[in-house]
């Protein structure tokens, strides 16, 4: 019964998320519902999952934050990347991202059943990964990421 509720949000989560579109391609999107507390839940286990792929004190991301007030992520994800020993480059809000200047990365965090799902985007890959809430209302974090390399099947 328990992999039934671990996958069964995850499916819908990728389902939904297949079908959210940021206003431009390159543009991360934060829904204002993403608290604070959430946010220092995804920014964290966003470091540790691109720790791997992108390895620190060697890999500059650059990011295009969402052009939003309202965003909780993006100033606490950076402060967590840079401490991890990334560098960080944001994008130009007319122009997008400049060719050569590091590893783009967008992201996107809404919620959903309750929780919050979110998207990275990266190296052409895409990882996603839904986060349930707990009955005191905190993020739970215990399912893994599903990546998806573009024009690839899934891979985990």
């Amino acid at each position: 019964m328990k992999p039934f509720r671990v996958i069964l949000p995850l499916v819908a989560a990728l389902f939904l998320n297949a079908c959210a579109k940021p206003p431009r391609p390159t543009t991360s999107y934060v829904d204002p519902e993403v608290t604070a507390n959430d946010a220092q839940t995804l920014s964290r286990d966003t470091v540790q999952h691109l720790s791997e792929p992108l390895p620190p004190a060697h890999t500059t991301l650059v990011l295009d934050p969402p052009h939003s007030s309202d965003d909780m992520l993006t100033a606490d994800m950076i402060g967590k990347l840079r401490a991890r020993g990334y560098g960080i480059a944001q994008t130009d809000p007319q122009t997008g991202p400049k060719a050569g200047q590091g590893t783009p990365l967008r992201y996107l965090a809404s919620p959903l059943n309750g929780g919050v799902v979110l998207r990275l985007q990266y190296l052409d890959r895409e990882a996603t990964k839904f986060y349930p809430r707990t009955t005191d209302g905190n993020l739970m974090a215990d399912a893994p990421f599903t990546v998806r390399e573009k024009g690839a099947a899934n891979e985990q």
